[in-house]
């Protein structure tokens, strides 16, 4: 028998031992505890269940956005739908868009002018694009190299008859503009090339035609006549040219000449001597000439 009054009996009645299922609470409690800090860290435990979203927040299904998706490329592709999108293209996009074109090499822009004055051509519309060519030109900073982009689209072997139809489109270049006389020359050096057979004789003749429509000027013919150049023929060609165009060259001279000579005479005759009344010595005067060269107004050729 268990003496309840002994000492040791006392002390475990008054001290019990702590049971399982206690100690199983206890770990329970403190676990709660530790979920509950995690929850106010903003961590979630990887075995409990995130809490739903708000209704205002709740993603549409998968198969929603693709149909959105399809309606933003699903575009009208009317004639009238496509042109009502060119127009909303600002202003801002296609000055960027030219200006795109002058950051382009010189021989990359003469090509766009090529291609331009070729279209006008095909379509029909040359004879009066005349304007749009040089607007074309100005635009694309190549004005001057004009006339070697015309002489290659609008001459042949019937060069003679050409440079009657389309004076106005040269004389829109050429006029007061000697670097675009120059590729004038040049243009027919390359026209003569091509067609040589035909053209070679007549290159006095079709030079007298462009001087006689004021394409060139008798200053820029002289110079081009002293040099020949290989870069747009072979240089025995352009110095054959030259040969031919000798005897025109040498009328030209002599015309230029006598114009010289004969202005120093009008000028001689416009000097009058008026006696003053007041001195002995008569007083010289000059008397200007009243006749002027009218400009060529190309618009009204």
């Amino acid at each position: 028998m268990l003496d309840t009054h002994h000492k040791l009996c006392t002390f475990i009645l008054k001290n019990p031992p702590e049971n399982s299922d206690s100690g199983t609470g206890k770990k329970e409690k403190e676990k709660k505890n530790r979920k509950g800090k995690d929850k106010e860290n903003g961590s979630v435990s990887s075995s409990e269940t995130p809490p739903p979203p708000p209704p205002n927040e709740i993603s549409p299904p998968p198969h929603a956005v693709e149909e959105e998706e399809d309606d933003d490329w699903g575009e009208d592709t009317t004639e009238e739908a496509q042109r009502r999108r060119m127009d909303e293209i600002s202003d801002h996009a296609k000055v960027l868009t030219l200006s795109d074109d002058l950051e382009r090499t010189v021989e990359e822009r003469v090509n766009i002018l090529f291609d331009f004055v070729k279209k006008k051509k095909e379509e029909g519309i040359i004879d009066s694009s005349d304007k749009e060519i040089v607007a074309e030109a100005e635009r694309l900073d190549v004005k001057a190299m004009g006339p070697l982009v015309l002489t290659e689209v609008l001459f042949n072997e019937k060069i003679r008859e050409q440079i009657k139809k389309y004076r106005r489109h040269f004389l829109r270049f050429c006029h007061n503009n000697k670097k675009a006389q120059r590729y004038l020359l040049h243009g027919l050096e390359c026209v003569v090339a091509m067609h040589q057979a035909q053209l070679i004789s007549k290159i006095p003749h079709i030079l007298k035609e462009m001087y006689d429509a004021d394409l060139l000027e008798e200053e820029v013919i002289i110079s081009w006549s002293e040099k020949a150049s290989k870069k747009y023929v072979s240089k025995e060609l352009a110095k054959e040219i030259r040969v031919k165009a000798e005897p025109f060259i040498k009328w030209l001279k002599e015309a230029e000449e006598e114009s010289s000579g004969g202005e120093e005479e009008d000028e001689d005759e416009n000097i009058e001597v008026v006696y003053s009344k007041t001195a002995s010595v008569p007083k010289v005067e000059t008397v200007k000439s009243d006749n002027k060269d009218d400009d060529i107004d190309i618009d009204a050729i």
